[in-house]
């Protein structure tokens, strides 16, 4: 499996290049264009990208057939709509489309919904990242994304509830608004992001929500108000620009979820 970025920063869009058995899982409504071989599926709630396609790759050189993929395993239909709300408590979709290719040389093309940068996430089986609000688009190879608790902290710093947590091995992908900038931070190196502008941050990394400035009437008055204080060691991924909000109601729906 081959992927690029092309038109980045700005109309970013991602191409994958499949071979038989090979799939990509992505976020619902963000295909641009596929070739006549790829096969479309849809599931409730997160989806687990595996090593599937590698297995057959590896029978295919050893054989002159490849061994068909095993068909996914079927969650529980109480299993995968509490997986779909949890999806939705962590800003994404109910659904998640799987794009799987039938015959070798297809390809997939994904269009973010946001105009800006596209981030590729090298996942290893000791590390992992948390990926805020609304930033997910697609992971491929063994990850696995999973739906975290963030419990009042996350709600204070306007993350939600809930944290999308990708581990594993293979890459997530993650949509940005504006262009991407990256940090990474020694062991107790600190970085102060403001809340709207963080897009994905290594597992090893502990946030806290602060003041921007010690007085009070400083942070209120110029306009910052609360912050995220990022404490190293790992990687920070966050976008030059903030998404437009809703208005207030959307505002407030979205802090809290």
């Amino acid at each position: 499996m081959d992927f690029r970025v092309n038109h980045a920063p700005v109309f970013s869009t991602l191409e994958f290049s499949l071979a038989q058995h090979e799939f990509v899982v992505a976020q619902p409504n963000s295909m641009l264009t596929m070739s006549a071989g790829i096969s479309i599926s849809a599931h409730v709630g997160r989806l687990d990208s595996d090593d599937e396609s590698d297995s057959a790759s590896e029978a295919a050189a050893g054989d002159a057939a490849a061994t068909p993929s095993k068909p996914r395993p079927r969650q529980s239909l109480f299993g995968s709509w509490f997986g779909g709300v949890k999806s939705m408590l962590g800003g994404e979709s109910f659904f998640t489309a799987e794009f799987r290719a039938k015959s070798d040389e297809q390809t997939v093309v994904l269009a973010p919904e946001s105009y800006g940068d596209i981030v590729v996430l090298d996942l290893q089986p000791d590390s992992g990242y948390f990926l805020t609000r609304g930033s997910y688009l697609a992971n491929v190879g063994s990850t696995h994304v999973r739906i975290k608790y963030g419990g009042l902290k996350g709600l204070m710093s306007k993350k939600g509830l809930f944290l999308m947590h990708a581990t594993g091995r293979g890459n997530v992908f993650c949509q940005t608004f504006g262009a991407i900038e990256h940090r990474k931070l020694e062991a107790d190196e600190t970085l102060y992001v403001d809340n709207r502008f963080m897009v994905a941050f290594s597992d090893t990394v502990t946030y806290k929500l602060v003041k921007a400035s010690e007085s009070l009437k400083d942070s209120l008055m110029s306009g910052e108000g609360l912050i995220n204080r990022y404490t190293g060691p790992g990687d920070v991924y966050f976008q030059t620009r903030g998404k437009p909000t809703g208005g207030i109601l959307t505002t407030l729906i979205d802090a809290a979820f």
